[in-house]
């Protein structure tokens, strides 16, 4: 049975980190780094003032726990082409101090009437010198999937193996997919430092093609296991009501078996889950219905998440009242949240996000908290 966590959010700061008056800034990473009071942050400069998921990857430091960021560091480690740019950036720090920034490209609309949607395909950089210079972005692909899209960020293993939760396609060319093959989630599996990538096992597929599965983010708890949190579509409403559930599945072999997929009954998405501590693990996501926010979801195990241990982190001007609860949600000012996760050395939780000023101005924000949980024991 689902139980209350007697928990609270405390000590609650909410920074612009970097402004950029001339384009929308979304789709940020965090990850901290190996030296002390490091965090580094990769995010998706838009073409202009407008979500266009075609831009440039910028990358930057903080030198102080994430509290003010450094903008004579920021570089931009994947620009955009003339016909084709990024979106969506994954940003990992190696034990060896090797820097990976991944990301997926878009052509323009319009600009490759032959490639459906526009999608281009994956890629990666990286930096060896702490972010000052970065190799040319190259191609990659998850065998044997046709079409991956990217979003969360790897994870390291002992043995340098490198995990990330991907979602795609493995026969149709349009990885958002359609009523022939729905969108799974997969891991994608890399041993030689990211060059190449396979699929070690399925996160989440329906093969009935009702359930698509997207942008799923992962976490590792400390006795192993694997735990998922999916964006969940239909083919006829896409993260729409009735859909936009948060869907998990967990893995206690090293990915390549999962649990079957189940619905939390918590909406909004994307999902970002990160353990604590103290080993609960803490899911944020974005709420794209009124009221508006960034919120959070405290679990004990990462096995059960409820609407009763829901928390808000960040709620933006409401610049305009929804129109209606199943349109309009992915588009234009509530076009929120990709939240990106991270724990201190001393606990405290950061979380960045893009969300809409009062200018209607796309920003990217920081939250920086505390999770006071008073329950010891107690299972759910």
């Amino acid at each position: 049975m689902k139980q209350k966590i007697d928990y609270s959010i405390e000590n609650l700061e909410v920074i612009e980190p970097l402004v950029d008056t001339d384009n929308y800034l979304a789709e940020v990473s965090l990850a901290i780094g190996n030296a002390p009071n490091e965090v580094f942050m990769a995010y998706a400069r838009q073409r202009g003032l407008v979500h266009s998921d075609d831009g440039d990857i910028v990358f930057v430091k903080s030198f102080n726990g994430g509290k003010t960021w450094d903008e004579s560091t920021a570089v931009s480690c994947m620009e955009k082409h003339d016909l084709w740019g990024f979106t969506s950036a994954s940003l990992k720090v190696l034990k060896n101090g090797t820097i990976l920034v991944l990301a997926h490209a878009n052509y323009l609309s319009g600009a490759a009437s032959n490639t459906p949607f526009g999608v281009k395909g994956a890629y990666i950089t990286r930096s060896k010198d702490g972010g000052k210079t970065w190799s040319h972005p190259e191609g990659f692909d998850v065998h044997p999937l046709r079409r991956i899209n990217i979003w969360d960020n790897p994870h390291e293993l002992d043995d340098g193996t490198l995990l990330l939760a991907v979602s795609g396609t493995l026969f149709d060319p349009n990885c958002r997919g359609s009523i022939r093959e729905s969108v799974r989630c997969c891991l994608a599996c890399s041993e030689d430092g990211g060059l190449t990538w396979y699929c070690r096992g399925t996160i989440a597929y329906d093969s009935a093609s009702l359930h698509a599965f997207h942008e799923p983010g992962m976490a590792i708890t400390p006795d192993g296991r694997m735990i998922a949190c999916m964006r969940q579509h239909y083919e006829f409403c896409r993260g729409n009501l009735p859909a936009g559930y948060m869907y998990t599945a967990e893995s206690d072999d090293g990915g390549y078996s999962w649990s079957q997929f189940k619905n939390t009954g918590i909406w909004g998405y994307p999902i970002d889950p990160v353990v604590l501590a103290n080993g609960y693990v803490l899911a944020a996501y974005g709420y794209r219905r009124d009221p508006l926010g960034i919120r959070i979801a405290i679990s004990r195990d990462g096995r059960e998440f409820s609407k009763e241990n829901i928390g808000v982190i960040h709620s933006p001007p409401l610049v305009a009242p929804q129109k209606s609860i199943k349109t309009d949600i992915d588009i234009g000012y509530r076009h929120i949240g990709y939240p990106s996760s991270v724990v201190r050395e001393d606990g405290k939780v950061l979380t960045a996000f893009h969300s809409f000023n009062e200018d209607r101005r796309q920003v990217l924000r920081v939250a920086m908290y505390d999770i006071a949980i008073a329950e010891t024991s107690g299972g759910v």
